[in-house]
């Protein structure tokens, strides 16, 4: 888990760099994924507190609410100086530019498609910063691994595994919404 975990931590460090110092540490998560789910933990390991996770799946905001003990909504129209895009489709780059205060940070990790949504004439005339990663430094992963192994990044029980000749299922899982945890790990010799 240190690689989706050191994207996540370098996403959370990069938007925090570039919140103004005037505006509140409270952030959006859009996607409880394993990168969604881990950037949240990230900006908690770091420090930030308010932290909120935006997931449309009913069985996955109830896994991170009651097993990870995050604080997840399926929707909201509240506004976040940091909005965090672990998504990466074109309706969550809308919701990203809408919900982002005047003045604040979307960091855009996801990488679901290129399509339409982020409101560039928003971003210009409210002067909001836009990042767009996907990976991390290697003093991100040093960091990452550091968090992993003093406990501020929490218990690692948001996983799933199974074999990987199970893998196609477990995908085809994934996009029908059949699975609640964040992340399943293919073992290729189970």
């Amino acid at each position: 888990l240190a690689e989706p975990l050191a994207v996540s931590w370098h996403v959370a460090r990069l938007a925090l760099k570039a919140l103004h110092s005037s505006m509140d540490r409270r952030a959006l998560v859009i996607g409880g994924g394993a990168i969604g789910l881990a950037a949240a933990l990230a900006l908690n390991a770091m420090g930030v507190v308010d932290v909120v996770i935006v997931e449309p799946d009913d069985a996955r905001r109830q896994f991170l609410s009651e097993q990870c003990d995050q604080q997840v909504v399926s929707s909201t129209d509240k506004s976040f100086p940091i909005v965090i895009d672990a998504v990466g489709i074109g309706v969550t780059r809308a919701s990203a530019s809408e919900l982002v205060e005047a003045g604040g940070v979307i960091a855009h990790v996801g990488l679901g498609d290129n399509g339409p949504g982020f409101d560039v004439r928003r971003a210009t005339l409210q002067e909001i910063t836009f990042i767009g990663t996907y990976t991390y430094t290697a003093q991100d992963f040093r960091d990452t691994a550091a968090a992993l192994f003093d406990g501020r990044l929490g218990p690692l029980n948001w996983t799933e595994t199974c074999s990987l000749a199970e893998g196609a299922t477990a995908f085809a899982d994934l996009r029908a919404g059949r699975v609640a945890v964040p992340k399943v790990v293919l073992e290729p010799w189970a």
